[in-house]
């Protein structure tokens, strides 16, 4: 069964690569808390908890960085392979890696609910501290913060949304997958 979750595992953190990198997707509708959390949750070696998504993440990042996203690194030249925005981003991922070791011992739905609430919320609360620090146009006080903030509101919405779908298909396929595994051994 360890074999089992761990390819589970390793097969939804490819599917949320290649879903990245998939152009035309709404905003923030992105499976990179789900990415996360399976690390955290599924993969019970530490190590690979954070290595595993952390390379699936920053992979997909170097060909959006470099391709779709290029305009936005005018100031990089040649290959863009990391930018400070990205701090905030992986503190945030690697956060929700650590929310995921948490939850292995709640059951699915808890799994599913509170992965999703609070890999919304900590993305959220920290990529919009980075971005009032890192962006020009908002005042380096409580007013600038709150601007920004309230600027990210309808990402926010999407970030949430597509955590809701990436977090619920990935656990409940593994969890499913998991449970028929055990009830098919116990039959035999």
């Amino acid at each position: 069964m360890k074999k089992n979750t761990f390819f589970l595992a390793c097969t939804c953190i490819i599917i949320g690569f290649v879903y990245r990198l998939i152009p035309n997707h709404p905003p923030n509708v992105t499976p990179i808390a789900a990415i996360a959390l399976v690390g955290g949750i599924y993969l019970k070696r530490t190590s690979l908890a954070f290595l595993v998504p952390f390379v699936a993440l920053y992979f997909s990042d170097i060909i959006l960085n470099n391709t779709v996203n290029r305009a936005f690194f005018a100031d990089h030249t040649g290959l863009v392979l990391w930018d400070s925005y990205m701090f905030w981003t992986y503190g945030a991922f690697m956060l929700t890696v650590l929310i995921g070791l948490f939850l292995r011992k709640f059951g699915t739905g808890q799994k599913m609910i509170l992965g999703a609430l609070l890999s919304s919320v900590l993305f959220f609360v920290l990529t919009n501290i980075g971005s009032w620090l890192l962006i020009p146009m908002y005042t380096k006080d409580i007013g600038g913060l709150l601007a920004c903030f309230t600027a990210a509101i309808p990402f926010f919405r999407n970030t949430l949304l597509g955590n809701l779908v990436f977090i619920i298909a990935f656990i409940g396929i593994i969890d499913l997958v998991q449970s028929r595994v055990v009830a098919t051994r116990s039959i035999a």
